[in-house]
């Protein structure tokens, strides 16, 4: 399904940031991800569920590679992997561009096992293009996570 309206920003609430972080510290120094279930809400979308997906790429602490299972939430979802090498950016990689086949790709930086950087990228025509992501706080506020370039 695809989305008649573009999406503006991605809102990650407490519970199911820190559920991200605690799967990509019990993987570090391998990358971990998967996905998050979301709902649509105007122009954004809200994370609801975090789905982990095991890493079963020959090189784990450089590539993150997962095999479709019957848990892959359905649309609207977001990819999602960390980059856990200081040497690896924070963003997506020609790697992560040609091989990401989901529309929403989240990148979390982890160098040291605890997250850094959240950089959500969407699917354009062509081009995989920025949009911000946001932390819900339990007092339902928002803020920008924090970003590296």
């Amino acid at each position: 399904m695809r989305f008649s309206h573009r999406v503006r920003a991605l809102t990650i609430p407490d519970e199911i940031r820190d559920a991200i972080a605690a799967r990509i510290a019990a993987s570090h120094p391998h990358e971990a991800g998967g996905y998050l279930a979301c709902t649509r809400r105007d122009d954004r979308l809200y994370a609801t569920d975090h789905v982990p997906l095991d890493n079963v790429s020959p090189r784990p602490r450089r590539r993150f590679v997962a095999t479709a299972t019957d848990d892959v939430p359905p649309e609207p979802r977001v990819f999602y992997h960390s980059h856990t090498s200081a040497s690896t950016p924070s963003g997506l990689t020609g790697t992560d561009r040609r091989n990401i086949r989901d529309r929403f790709a989240l990148v979390v930086f982890a160098p040291h096992g605890e997250p850094y950087s959240y950089r959500l990228f969407r699917l354009g025509v062509v081009n995989w293009r920025e949009v911000p992501v946001m932390a819900e706080e339990s007092t339902e506020e928002t803020t920008r996570l924090p970003r590296l370039v």
